[in-house]
């Protein structure tokens, strides 16, 4: 044991002189805008010597009005940016940047208008004069108009002055700007305005993405992991020290706005990080195939270019890098250190051999329990299937023999050109695992529901050779969840399940004054319907009606059957205008329908917002009021309360 203990010694020294003294890296961060509470955590970082524990000397970077932020480190001149989720269109133009972190969970972008311009939507943007930052920061706002319709060419663009000076000047109409800033200095120069929100229409990407090149997160992944780590470690001191922060701000790096400014971007920065809720930095895959989606919508990008930018554009600092030459040593020490352990091992090695020989009759004995109860698959490479259990082939109606080759997209009906089958392989190839619902059919086209998880297999070199997964049949689980909240009837959610979203929306209202809408509707004389032809047809009239509803309503909006023949929409993030604007394009809808047996209806609709006093039966309340008076002045016509 004493060659044991000199060897250990001998490892110890060269892992001490291998890390000691590493040498301080000076690396730049480039902001997209001014010093703000908005960048808090990257300056906290610095200030609180974050960056120097992580051995990093930092530079941060104010925007530059006349440079492209992104291209500024594409180009070589920082090492690390901040930049929205045009990042993604970057990529897809061929450019190597790779998102580290997502700081914000929502893009605090927004528009703003001139209250006495009439612009209260992206609707009354035609003939206006819009301002924002074109290529750059305009991801949003533009994915916003396309959303209601509203063409480039439809309005006049004007580029961002960057100091809101010619919207004061009313030079611009309407401009782009931040929920954390521009509103409040308008308060302040008492301008009053209207704020438009890609959030209420829908449409919500991610904000201040952290991000670098290709090259820097390839060759130095072990400083790009630290700066990473740094920094959010900035962020959770800023959140938790606003004050600090905020004096920090203005006494050392030149933040120019007052207290009272600052202190409102930090309570906007907070909800736009909801750092409660979701880790500070996270980011989800789906959310950019979704923003990919919208791109591709909006004609910025063909789907060739964003499926190859999509794929590893998010950063995964764990994975596997290249070896440093520094760390040769590193690995020398590591390698005596396997010795040591090798040596240990053999001692103990006729002790296993006995362990594994009273086992392997256990594992005999599992492995045949296992075929029969548990529901495995396996393919190769080329999705062919190369092994099924008993469990699995009872599952499908197949016999082993029929499986074996069978593709597996056709056993599961996987429609491999779906965003749903990319995001599995997508995953699959980054982190060799996926697990989640899938809703497949049997070979009788019995519909069913299994929760997966499947994992790469490897050969003896190491290298994935195949797939598997193990599976569990959550089918009655899936169907009592779905009539827990559905209306049997139309599938809309059901009275309880709007109840409970309702009350909800309520509390967030008191607690954030986020606005809320609400529409409750009534198809016209249906009781004659049902006089006339029986409920039958009557029940058809209400499938048809809701399916009317489902299917023009917004992303946002929760749709579902109040009782009756009455409907309930609850409108998220609404004003009173788009709720009534909402509610008379339902009605219109409706006018002009024939449904079938019956012919032409009508619907009445009451709509409104929830009021500072209001609970929701209080809002419920005056909502139906104004339906009724919507059927007492004659009926297809929308009232508001």
């Amino acid at each position: 044991m004493n060659l044991f203990f000199r060897l250990f010694l001998l490892s110890c020294v060269l892992l001490v002189s291998v890390f000691a003294n590493e040498p301080t890296n000076k690396v730049t961060l480039q902001l997209k805008w001014f010093s703000s509470f908005q960048f808090a955590g990257y300056y906290m970082a610095l200030e609180k010597g974050f960056y120097k524990e992580a051995g990093l000397d930092v530079r941060i970077l104010e925007r530059n009005a006349q440079k492209n932020n992104i291209m500024q480190v594409v180009n070589g001149e920082a090492t690390y940016g901040v930049a929205d989720s045009a990042l993604l269109l970057y990529r897809a133009d061929g450019k190597p940047v790779k998102v580290m972190a997502s700081i914000f969970q929502h893009s605090p972008l927004i528009f703003i208008a001139h209250k006495e311009s009439n612009v209260f939507s992206p609707y009354e943007l035609k003939g206006k004069r819009v301002s924002y930052q074109q290529g750059i920061d305009d991801a949003p706002l533009l994915a916003m108009i396309h959303e209601v319709g509203i063409k480039e060419s439809d309005y006049t663009y004007v580029p961002l002055d960057f100091s809101s000076q010619a919207f004061i000047d009313r030079k611009v109409d309407v401009m782009s700007g931040y929920l954390s800033d521009q509103p409040f200095l308008m308060a302040e120069k008492h301008i009053p305005i209207t704020i438009i929100n890609p959030l209420n229409y829908g449409i919500d990407f991610y904000g201040d993405n952290l991000f670098a090149t290709d090259q820097e997160l390839s060759s130095n992944p072990e400083r790009a992991k630290r700066f990473l780590q740094a920094s959010i470690r900035g962020w959770h001191y800023a959140l938790e020290h606003e004050d600090e922060a905020i004096a920090v701000l203005r006494s050392k790096y030149g933040a120019r706005n007052s207290v009272e400014h600052l202190k409102h971007e930090a309570e906007v920065t907070r909800n736009m990080m909801v750092p409660t809720l979701v880790d500070i930095g996270y980011t989800n895959t789906e959310r950019f195939y979704r923003i990919g989606e919208i791109y591709r919508t909006l004609g910025k990008v063909n789907q060739s270019d964003m499926d190859r930018a999509l794929k590893d554009f998010i950063w995964n600092p764990n994975e596997k890098q290249k070896v440093d030459v520094r760390y040769l040593y590193a690995a020398l020490a590591m390698l005596l250190l396997i010795i040591i352990f090798t040596l240990l091992l053999a001692i103990t090695k006729r002790k296993l051999q006995s362990m594994v020989a009273r086992k392997t009759k256990a594992l005999v004995e599992q492995q045949s329990m296992t075929d029969k109860y548990v529901i495995i698959i396996s393919v190769d490479l080329k999705n062919n299937v190369t092994e099924a259990s008993t469990a699995f082939c009872n599952l499908f109606g197949y016999t082993k023999l029929e499986l074996m080759g069978k593709k597996i997209e056709t056993v599961y009906n996987l429609d491999t050109s779906s965003s749903f089958y990319k995001e599995i392989m997508s995953q699959l190839e980054k982190h060799k695992k996926w697990s989640g619902e899938l809703k497949n059919s049997d070979k009788q086209k019995n519909v069913y529901w299994l929760f997966a998880n499947i994992e790469a297999i490897f050969d003896e070199a190491g290298i994935v050779k195949g797939y598997r997964a193990i599976q569990q049949n959550i089918t009655d689980k899936k169907f009592a969840q779905k009539l827990s909240i559905t209306d049997t009837l139309t599938e809309l959610y059901n009275r309880s399940y709007l109840n409970t979203k309702l009350h909800a929306e309520v509390n967030l209202f008191h607690r954030y004054n986020t606005p809320m809408g609400l529409i409750m509707i009534d198809i016209d004389y249906f009781k004659d319907v049902n006089d006339t032809y029986g409920h039958l047809v009557g029940d058809s009239v209400l499938v048809e009606f809701a399916e009317i509803l489902r299917v023009n309503v917004r992303l946002t909006d929760i749709v579902g059957r109040w009782g009756g023949e009455e409907f309930v929409i609850i409108c998220p993030s609404n004003t009173l205008n788009q709720v009534a604007e909402l509610a008379e394009k339902l009605r219109v809808l409706v006018e002009s329908y024939t449904f079938n047996t019956v012919g032409k209806k009508t619907a009445s609709f009451g709509v409104g917002t929830i009021h500072n006093s209001e609970d929701e039966m209080e809002l419920i309340r005056r909502i139906d009021d104004a339906l009724y008076e919507a059927k007492r002045l004659g009926r297809n016509r929308v009232v508001k309360a």
